[in-house]
């Protein structure tokens, strides 16, 4: 615990309205990358780093893969209580655009959506890029979106031709300051 603490002490607090959508479906017990951790572990660590240093009135941590659940994960928690929120929930398949579709449902100020996973997918009845161009049209907020995607795979779910979305391919301790300075800008 101490050694991830301060791995990710630089990390600054964005200021803004961030959901975090955490893929909890089975596949994410796999390795991530060629890290000795696995997807699970590095979704876990990626929220619990950002519950550290956000304002706590400013995020959200939900869980999701064809459900959209919170999970739970505090700042107070240590990284293994973090990683036990987000092992024991297996919902189903992965649908990367319910948390777009989530907040729209309940009327959610966002300004950036973190959708961390293991291998980008959706099984809905809307792609994540729509999902998120729906969010924007009915919200008028320009919403931001970064997709982590904890092993090195082809990018499917970010628009490519979107400046407001960043897809990051791996995951490595560098990543929560990349994802603030992303969604500060």
């Amino acid at each position: 615990n101490d050694a991830f603490y301060l791995a990710f002490k630089h990390t600054e607090p964005t200021g803004k309205r961030i959901l975090y959508a955490l893929d909890v479906s089975g596949s994410m017990e796999g390795r991530c990358g060629g890290l000795p951790i696995s997807c699970a572990e590095g979704a876990a660590a990626m929220a619990l780093a950002s519950a550290k240093v956000e304002d706590p009135n400013n995020y959200l941590i939900m869980g999701f893969a064809d459900q959209f659940r919170p999970l739970g994960i505090t700042p107070r928690m240590t990284l293994n209580e973090a990683l036990a929120k987000t092992t024991r929930q297996n919902f189903g398949r992965t649908d990367c655009a319910l948390p777009m579709v989530w907040a729209l449902q309940n009327k959610l100020l966002v300004d950036a959506f973190v959708i961390v996973t293991d291998n980008e997918t959706w099984v809905g009845n809307i792609h994540p890029s729509q999902a998120l161009k729906k969010y924007r049209d009915a919200t008028g907020i320009a919403a931001k979106e970064v997709v982590i995607g904890m092993t090195a795979t082809s990018c499917s779910i970010a628009d490519p031709n979107d400046p407001l979305t960043l897809d990051v391919a791996g995951f490595d301790t560098t990543v929560p300051q990349v994802l603030s300075e992303f969604v500060r800008a």
